[in-house]
C-alpha cells in the first residue's frame, strides 16, 4: 500500500434548499469505489478528505460566496464545488445516472488537481476513472480475504461489501480456482454507514472452521463458519 493516501472521498448533492441526503446515500458506494481506485495509484502528499460538492446552478446563485467550479484546499482537506443539473439527472435511469455522476466527479477532480498543481493526484484521477469504467462501475469489493490449504487444495475465503437499493450488505464467499463454491449472507445496514466498512478485520482457518474476526463492538463477531461438508469428502 502506498504510504501517502487519500483517507476519504465523498460525493455530496445539494440544491438551494440544502443537501439531498437520499442521493448522498445512494451514491455512497460510488464514493467508496472512487476512493479505493484513487489509492491504488496515488503516491502524492497525504490528503485527509476529498469532498466533491455537486450543486445546482440555483444554489450558486443563492449563495454567491462560493463560486461555481471552485477548488479550496487547506490542511489536507480538498473541496471542489461543481455543477449538478438536477432536472436532467432526474430523467435518467440508475445506470445512466451513475455514469453521469462518474463523469462529473472525474472532471471535478481533474480541475481540482490542476488547480492545486498536484500532478500525482491528476494521474491517480485518470487511473481511477479508466479503471472504474473497465469494471463497469461495480461498487462491490472484498474488505478482507485469506487463502488457505485444505486437504491439499487452495481456497480463498473473503468477506465482501456490496451495495443495493435498500442498503449495504456483507457476504462471505469461499472460492476455488476463482469459482464461488459457497456463500453466505452476514449482515445488512442502511446506506451511508461508514462504520459498516470497517467491521471485518481478519479471517482464520481453525479446526475445520473459518473464523471471521472483527470489531469488538459487533456482537456476532467472531463468526464461526464450518467448512462445507462437500469439501470434507
Amino acid at each position: 500500500m502506498n504510504k501517502n493516501t487519500i483517507d476519504r472521498t465523498l460525493i455530496w448533492f445539494k440544491t438551494e434548499e440544502g443537501k439531498i441526503n437520499s442521493l448522498c446515500d445512494d451514491f455512497f458506494g460510488l464514493s467508496i469505489l472512487l476512493n479505493r481506485l484513487l489509492n491504488e495509484s496515488y503516491n502524492g502528499q497525504q490528503i485527509e478528505i476529498v469532498n466533491i460538492n455537486l450543486a445546482t446552478e440555483e444554489t450558486y446563485q443563492k449563495f454567491p460566496a462560493i463560486p461555481m467550479n471552485y477548488t479550496h484546499y487547506y490542511g489536507g482537506h480538498l473541496n471542489y464545488y461543481g455543477l449538478f443539473d438536477k432536472k436532467f439527472f432526474d430523467k435518467l435511469d440508475l445506470l445512466d445516472s451513475t455514469k453521469y455522476v462518474w463523469e462529473k466527479v472525474y472532471h471535478c477532480l481533474c480541475d481540482s488537481a490542476d488547480s492545486i498543481n498536484n500532478s500525482k493526484l491528476r494521474a491517480a484521477v485518470e487511473y481511477a476513472y479508466n479503471k472504474g469504467n473497465e469494471i463497469n462501475l461495480s461498487t462491490d469489493y472484498r474488505v478482507v480475504e485469506k487463502v488457505f490449504d485444505f486437504n491439499g487444495l487452495l481456497f480463498k475465503a473473503s468477506v465482501w461489501i456490496y451495495f443495493k437499493g435498500d442498503g449495504m450488505y456483507s457476504r462471505f464467499t469461499l472460492e476455488q480456482e476463482n469459482k464461488i463454491i459457497y456463500q453466505r449472507e452476514i449482515d445488512k445496514t442502511e446506506k451511508g454507514v461508514e462504520f459498516f466498512l470497517d467491521i471485518y478485520k481478519d479471517i482464520e482457518f481453525i479446526d475445520d472452521s473459518i473464523i471471521i474476526k472483527g470489531h469488538k463492538d459487533v456482537d456476532y463477531l467472531p463468526l464461526k463458519i464450518p467448512i462445507p461438508k462437500n469439501l470434507k469428502d
